[in-house]
């Protein structure tokens, strides 16, 4: 699977040189090494679309889009602020933990998003058996993906392309590479059906793609609205409804690792490695893997 990955993700360094304005170059205090490699991840996964960061008046950085658009990337709360925001005293540590992770799923700003290592690979004892609140990519700025994959139901269907995968034909967003990765995926998969055909209980009956909603319980888009994400059989453990948590570690270890590898290898994270486990759910995150491979020695970036 590394190596497969480091073919697609060669593509977002080689985009990643294309020339851009230099919006960071004199920043005082100067970027620190964990927003600098964000920067360049998020420049490389959506070429075209990231000018650079910029300090507000506040002195907090915020990202500016070559739209002029302009995100937050460093809102100033540290993760023990954001877990205390608002608590009052008498709260004790785990309520505050507990308020910290709801809010970094409402309002996460950008250092947020990317915070969290994604584990890449095959499941192993550790990346079974999360800590509670380790959910790489779960959360995200909302805004940012309006940007980038359009800000309306009729906007994102405009983008979208029909793509093969197993006995359906799928509607998925165009834009930044999503559903040409998606078509390999469905290759890689389907190479490998006569040697696996427990594959098949995995992924049939095949959920959906696009689908314009919002996340149960939440106000937030789900990343289905921006046809970014695939559920395969939607009969899979999920954390609101599954009656025995304590047999996750087994199950997520049982998932196939070649259809993991699959999707890892062009892009997309897997629910089935979060805290909160959606073992149905693959979502298109390029900026997500691309650090994870920086930050494990399979990638450079300028």
């Amino acid at each position: 699977m590394r190596r497969n990955a480091l073919g697609i993700l060669i593509v977002f360094v080689l985009l990643a040189t294309l020339p851009h304005p230099a919006r960071c170059a004199e920043l005082s205090p100067p970027l620190s090494p964990d927003a600098a490699l964000d920067l360049a991840v998020l420049r490389a996964a959506y070429p075209g679309v990231v000018q650079g960061l910029e300090r507000n008046p506040a002195g907090h950085l915020e990202l500016v889009l070559t739209s002029g658009q302009r995100l937050m990337y460093d809102d100033g709360r540290t993760d023990a602020g954001r877990q205390d925001a608002g608590l009052p005293a008498a709260v004790s540590a785990e309520a505050k933990k507990t308020d910290g992770i709801k809010q970094d799923l409402a309002t996460p700003d950008l250092r947020t998003m990317l915070a969290q290592v994604y584990p890449l690979g095959p499941v192993d004892e550790a990346s079974a058996n999360p800590k509670p609140g380790f959910d790489p990519g779960r959360s995200r700025v909302q805004a940012l993906f309006l940007a980038l994959y359009g800000h309306s139901e009729a906007e994102v269907r405009a983008h979208c392309a029909k793509v093969r995968f197993d006995r359906r034909t799928l509607p998925f967003n165009t834009r930044f590479g999503a559903a040409p990765a998606l078509e390999r995926v469905w290759k890689r998969i389907e190479a490998q059906l006569p040697q696996h055909p427990e594959f098949l209980p995995v992924l049939r009956p095949l959920g959906e793609t696009l689908v314009w909603r919002v996340i149960a319980g939440t106000k937030r888009l789900s990343m289905h609205s921006f046809g970014i994400a695939l559920d395969v059989n939607p009969d899979l453990p999920y954390w609101r409804w599954e009656k025995h948590p304590e047999t996750m570690p087994a199950q997520c270890k049982a998932f196939p690792p070649e259809i993991l590898a699959a999707f890892e290898a062009e892009g997309f994270i897997w629910g089935g490695k979060w805290a909160s486990f959606d073992l149905m759910h693959f979502e298109y995150r390029p900026e997500i893997i691309l650090k994870a491979c920086v930050l494990a020695g399979q990638v450079k970036l300028p």
